[in-house]
């Protein structure tokens, strides 16, 4: 078996209690079969309790008035964890926010970006991500594995991460032309010569909009996070009216502006060799790394963190592909996520009186994830949107 995992993997920890927005808060926490049998067996002093925060019925951890997690104290700690160990947590509460995609003899693990924890991280990574592969002797078949798919969809998604990583090009030249990869390995999958995928032709170049288009492109790309997907949480969607005001409220003539302004404002706080965004970090003071030095600074480029949000997304679905054959809606979808963010952190930005924190960032980050990837119907979703075309 072949596992990976992101480089900065292993530098994750679960900060509990210091942590700006629990997932023990009102997220439906699913409980496994073999949990809920332990639980309905366990017959400690910590039983009556037990039984009465478990919904046996629907196989999930009640809420308190709060709307938390009932197991969830004051103090922000775990009360099960508390009384009855590591060992008594169920399969999500122990590996959130680890993630893992399983393929033929192939384990792909990473962390999930809607973690504020792992936002934090990944805000603060400033070099190329790269991926550690393991092995070990352990031997597996999938029914029906299209090994041929799944390999040419490897070789698809390292030219994609080798493109968006090539720092030389500027970001709109390299998303350009990862979604003409995308578009181009649709095209030959559907004529039945998937192998020739990298032979880019014209007819697979995105269109080059001019101002107009693409404010228009802009706009219904916004309007896909209202109308086209699931709501999960009632503040997001004041989020999102907010943000959609804040930038298209004035027409285009003050969008375009605005969005000159925000680029130039980003620009003029980043150097090339790193920049300090905005104020401190009340999230990053609050964290103390391995090495033991309190980290108070955000180093990232407009750039760099649309490469590192396309990275971590087209790392983590493309391969998908080879069980719904959708390459380049998986692409456009990967792309259209770092848009979104874009777009959201200028609404922020002029909401903030021109400008962000490092908190800005890490926040509507993790916050965009877990609407995106803690929705089935949003994930199918994503995928099928029209992201590119007007």
């Amino acid at each position: 078996m072949i596992y990976t995992y992101p480089d900065y993997y292993k530098k994750f920890s679960c900060i509990a209690d210091k942590c700006p927005d629990t997932c023990c808060g009102k997220w439906q926490i699913v409980i496994d079969d073999d949990s809920l049998e332990k639980y309905e067996d366990y017959n400690g002093e910590y039983r009556d309790e037990l039984r009465r925060k478990v919904d046996w019925k629907e196989g999930v951890f009640r809420h308190g008035r709060s709307g938390k997690c009932a197991f969830l104290r004051d103090d922000m700690l775990c009360d099960l964890y508390i009384h009855m160990g590591k060992e008594s947590l169920c399969t999500t509460c122990r590996e959130y926010p680890r993630h893992t995609e399983e393929f033929e003899n192939v384990r792909e693990v990473s962390l999930s970006l809607s973690c504020p924890e792992v936002a934090r991280i990944l805000m603060n990574i400033t070099d190329k991500v790269t991926f550690v592969t393991e092995e070990d002797d352990e031997d597996e078949v999938f029914d029906d594995f299209d090994y041929f798919l799944y390999s040419n969809l490897e070789d698809i998604r390292e030219a994609i991460l080798n493109v968006i990583q090539d720092r030389s090009v500027d970001i709109r030249s390299r998303i350009e032309r990862v979604i003409q990869i995308g578009v181009s390995a649709q095209r030959h999958y559907d004529e039945g010569d998937l192998v020739m995928w990298d032979e880019c032709e014209e007819q697979d170049k995105p269109e080059i909009h001019g101002e107009h288009e693409e404010y228009m492109l802009l706009q219904k790309q916004a309007m896909f996070l209202i109308e086209d997907l699931e709501l999960l949480y009632d503040d997001w969607e004041d989020v999102l009216i907010e943000s959609q005001e804040l930038l298209f409220g004035g027409g285009e003539e003050t969008f375009t502006e605005n969005r000159r302004l925000f680029e130039a404002w980003w620009r003029s706080n980043c150097e090339v060799t790193g920049c300090h965004l905005g104020q401190k970090s009340d999230i990053a003071e609050s964290v103390v790394t391995e090495d033991n030095v309190i980290e108070g600074e955000l180093h990232m480029t407009m750039d760099i963190f649309l490469e590192q949000i396309i990275v971590y997304f087209i790392s983590i679905y493309l391969l998908g592909a080879v069980y719904d054959d959708n390459i380049s809606g998986k692409v456009n979808a990967c792309v259209g996520h770092a848009v979104e963010l874009y777009m959201l952190l200028m609404a922020r930005w002029l909401s903030n009186g021109e400008t962000l924190s490092v908190d800005d960032l890490i926040e509507l980050s993790y916050r965009y994830s877990r609407e995106i990837e803690h929705s089935d119907e949003n994930l199918e979703q994503v995928e099928v949107l029209e992201w590119f075309g007007l």
